[in-house]
């Protein structure tokens, strides 16, 4: 008699400087990971092989008593999710557009894979093993601030992908920016990279001599009193509430999750970011992520479970 073995996942979370990968279990339990540099300068191929690395390393650490049901992969881009092709993605990873991970990781390992855009697995993650109450088929928006802006969407406990698997790429909405008087992506103003835009405007502004400077830099400069940093934190917080007052009236969610980088150093902005909602009567819930740089393995596991039905 054949013996019963618990289900796992291998879990990847494909990043610009790391990939992430995980053994998860149908209880939520991470049972071994990995963490390897991405390299991703040196294009698809090498990021691939990067990735195997990875599943292998994971592979390795299955115990007998455990079987792989799955492998999930969690990737920045235009993910198609039916069959993995990353239909479209921004230029990190040189010639990461048109690679089929779907069809690669089935043919190499013989096993059922699924693969998503990284913001629809932190999401998912977060409903699954973040601290958030919810209900059993919650509804809710995800917005990550990082270098750029990115998003997804759940509804009924169901990722909303989209007919082109577009849903939830909010930073290349567009928006109009009254300082510039031009139309410009979201994530122009509404990010890390945003921030740092916002404070190059209000230094334009005060004819001072300026240069290009990130979102860190930015909230360096406010922790020190710089009034050009404390303005434009300010200017940057009222983009993001529009942003959210507009999810909320769109989409009307559960509950809505800031997550990204931006979130490590919410302590300077986010009583100004509630006080900017309340003004705007913005109801909805909402909440810092709490998984971290787990979201997108932990999600990436669950839709290996969910897709290939196994019960949990």
């Amino acid at each position: 008699m054949r013996p019963i073995t618990t289900p796992v996942a291998i879990a990847v979370d494909i990043g610009g400087t790391k990939i992430r990968g995980a053994l998860i279990d149908r209880d939520a339990n991470m049972l071994a990971d990995t963490r390897l540099a991405t390299n991703a300068s040196l294009g698809a191929s090498h990021v691939l092989g990067v990735i195997v690395e990875s599943v292998d390393k994971l592979q390795e650490q299955v115990s007998a008593d455990h079987s792989v049901c799955g492998i999930g992969l969690s990737s920045a881009g235009v993910i198609a999710p039916a069959s993995g092709l990353v239909v479209s993605s921004a230029p990190q990873i040189p010639g990461w557009a048109g690679t089929p991970l779907g069809a690669y990781f089935r043919e190499r390992y013989q096993l059922p894979v699924v693969a998503d855009n990284d913001a629809n697995c932190a999401l998912v993650g977060e409903i699954w093993c973040g601290r958030h109450s919810l209900s059993a088929n919650p509804s809710a928006v995800m917005l990550t601030l990082g270098t750029g802006l990115g998003g997804a969407v759940l509804t009924n406990g169901r990722l909303l992908t989209g007919r082109h698997h577009l849903t939830g790429h909010f930073g290349i909405a567009r928006m109009w920016d009254r300082h510039s008087q031009t139309e410009v992506k979201v994530e122009h103003l509404v990010s890390g990279t945003g921030l740092g835009n916002v404070y190059q405007q209000i230094v334009a502004a005060s004819e001072q001599v300026g240069h290009a400077i990130g979102g860190a830099a930015v909230m360096e400069l406010f922790v020190k009193g710089d009034v050009n940093a404390s303005l434009a934190l300010e200017r940057w917080c009222e983009h993001l509430v529009l942003q959210v007052f507009n999810l909320h009236w769109m989409i009307d969610p559960d509950v809505i999750i800031i997550g990204g980088g931006m979130v490590d150093s919410r302590k300077h902005w986010w009583p100004m970011f509630r006080a900017g909602l309340a003004a705007r009567g913005v109801q909805a819930p909402v909440a810092v992520a709490t998984m971290g740089n787990d979201a997108g393995v932990y999600g990436a596991a669950r839709l290996v479970f969910d897709r290939f039905a196994v019960a949990l």
